[in-house]
């Protein structure tokens, strides 16, 4: 089988992590891997922001944990898994990843959520054919406009007019690959027979 769709296949979401930090060449290659996703008409406007200061992500982890334990659940919210773990007493966003990369775009750019959406799958298929686990997290898209947590992304950069729409945490991994689940049926619509 091609080595791309091999590791298309085999990639998973992992969520637990050693201490070990992440070699800077193998994090250049993956925040290269997310800046050479689409975007519409080649504009590039998605940024890139690569949090490694395990203060930074202390403080970040924070702020998440306490919008999370103050959110107001409804039914069939996306947020309550995240909402339940908030509550344990070593609650951890990212798994305690070394690494949180977040995907920014302008406020106002239409195609913003795809193209950063485009970027962090680029960059967790990259983790993944480097033998380091990734894993996407929604929470930094969810509180963007928290002052507080923008308040944490100012220093590298972060303006008024930019939203966080995805991130993704990486490391390297203390569990092997997890075995692929099979795909539900039913989510294939074609005029052909496929």
């Amino acid at each position: 089988m091609n080595t791309v769709i091999q590791n298309i296949l085999s990639r998973r979401s992992i969520r637990n992590y050693s201490d070990t930090p992440v070699e800077l060449e193998l994090l250049r290659t993956i925040i290269d891997c997310g800046l050479h996703a689409p975007t519409g008409h080649n504009t590039q406007r998605v940024r890139l922001f690569v949090q490694t200061k395990h203060e930074s992500l202390a403080r970040i982890n924070a702020v998440i944990q306490r919008e999370l334990l103050t959110h107001k659940l409804t039914e069939n919210d996306i947020m309550d898994f995240s909402v339940a773990r908030a509550k344990a007493p070593h609650y951890h966003f990212i798994y305690h990843a070394p690494v949180l990369i977040s995907a920014v775009a302008p406020r106002d750019r239409t195609n913003g959520m795809a193209e950063c959406a485009a970027a962090v799958e680029n960059m967790l298929l990259a983790a993944h054919s480097l033998g380091l686990g990734a894993c996407w997290i929604n929470q930094p898209h969810w509180f963007t406009d928290v002052p507080a947590l923008r308040a944490l992304f100012v220093p590298l950069g972060l303006t008024d007019d930019e939203v966080i729409l995805a991130s993704l945490c990486v490391g390297h991994t203390n569990i092997d690959n997890p075995p692929v689940p099979s795909r539900k049926d039913g989510r294939i619509q074609s005029d052909i027979s496929l």
